[in-house]
């Protein structure tokens, strides 16, 4: 019988959620599954195609996070002609959780809400954002059947201790695909070469270009750093609202010279291995995928004290309060120079359950046959 899956993100592009779905929906078998990717927002992303190449429809709801009842109208809509088996919910803030509501009113049996942050992004309505999201965490939360999170603190955002408590909830690990991310040091040279960074000392970040990332503050500390060492390049991977701001500002530290701006890739691990230090001072994170990708290809990888534990999954893993000066930041960053993984990080990943092969099956199991592995029934 044929099993049908709703997979639903707030907006479709290149971010940490849309991985996670691409790396999951790719490391699972999909026959006998019709799966859907429903979203409020489409936008370009490197993940689209691959997927409608395996079958996986895209469903746009509204174009517009601003129309919240036409979305609700046209997902209710959809619902039920489609009649899913499973909803499965990502989602960054409680309000999205309204659908579970909805879900449960038409019969879709499996109801997955699965939180990816641990926090708002700063902004003059967060105060009002963030009391709505109390609200809507307490209306809608417990119309899920199935609690899931990137990390303990993002099941601490999403949902109410209480319900926690009674019911649980699965930690799914944002899992990639460790072998890919193995250092390969044939490809570390071709790529330096492409970039001309054949003798540089390469510090490297990888996400959306926006304050959340907080490239901003990157961008002061790469300045001390490339001050004592003339050979230091910044490579920053990624798009985003905040590209032109970060440009002016590495113009006007006369780092323009010295920052390369990427944009977007298929192939991040090509771009890690040709980093030497991977910084990430993120203001919050649901987990920090990208920091497990830099640990897997043998990364120094330097994180703020915003970013879970769970992220900090090898010995390559250190953590700096945000609040510290920019100057023991790139201290840090210098002292890390040539410290490069000894390839034993692969292994020690795949124990804490960042395989992604692992993390698909588990998924799939439960998409095909719900949490208690019985057949779903309506």
């Amino acid at each position: 019988m044929v099993r049908r899956i709703c997979i639903y993100c707030q907006t479709w592009e290149s971010g940490g959620i849309e991985a996670f779905i691409y790396n999951i929906l790719t490391h699972m078998e999909i026959s006998g599954l019709e799966i859907d990717i429903v979203v409020e927002v489409q936008k370009e992303s490197v993940f689209t195609n691959r997927l409608k190449a395996r079958g996986i429809r895209f469903r746009e709801l509204s174009g517009s996070h601003r129309r919240p009842t036409e979305n609700y109208r046209r997902f209710a809509k959809l619902m039920g002609e489609q009649r899913y088996d499973v909803l499965h919910l990502n989602v960054f803030q409680a309000l999205q959780l309204s659908y579970l509501h909805l879900a449960k009113k038409l019969g879709i049996p499996v109801r997955i809400a699965h939180s990816h942050n641990t926090m708002l992004r700063r902004s003059k309505t967060r105060v009002l954002k963030m009391g709505i999201h109390k609200i809507a965490r307490m209306l809608f939360a417990g119309d899920a059947t199935e609690f899931w999170a990137c990390s303990q603190d993002a099941a601490d955002f999403l949902f109410p201790a209480q319900l926690i408590g009674k019911r649980g909830c699965r930690v799914v690990p944002n899992g990639i695909a460790l072998q890919r991310f193995q250092f390969n040091a044939a490809e570390r040279l071709a790529v330096r070469k492409r970039l001309h960074l054949e003798n540089a000392f390469v510090v490297g970040n990888v996400g959306r270009l926006c304050q959340q990332k907080n490239q901003k503050f990157l961008l002061e500390v790469f300045g001390q750093v490339h001050a004592a060492e003339s050979t230091a390049r910044l490579l920053l991977v990624g798009e985003g609202e905040m590209l032109t701001e970060l440009q002016k500002e590495a113009a006007r530290l006369s780092l323009d010279d010295v920052v390369i701006f990427y944009g977007t890739s298929t192939r991040v691990e090509e771009l890690l291995w040709a980093m030497d230090v991977f910084v990430f001072p993120s203001i919050f994170e649901g987990l920090g995928i990208v920091a497990i990708e830099a640990q897997a290809a043998g990364l120094p990888t330097i994180c703020s004290d915003r970013v879970p534990q769970e992220a900090f999954a090898s010995r390559l893993a250190k953590r700096l309060p945000l609040l510290e000066r920019a100057g023991q930041w790139a201290q840090t960053i210098l002292n890390e120079k040539g410290n490069r993984g000894a390839g034993e990080e692969i292994e020690q990943l795949s124990q804490r359950g960042f395989e992604i092969a692992d993390v698909g099956r588990s998924v799939e199991m439960i998409y095909r046959t719900g949490p208690t592995g019985r057949q779903i029934e309506r």
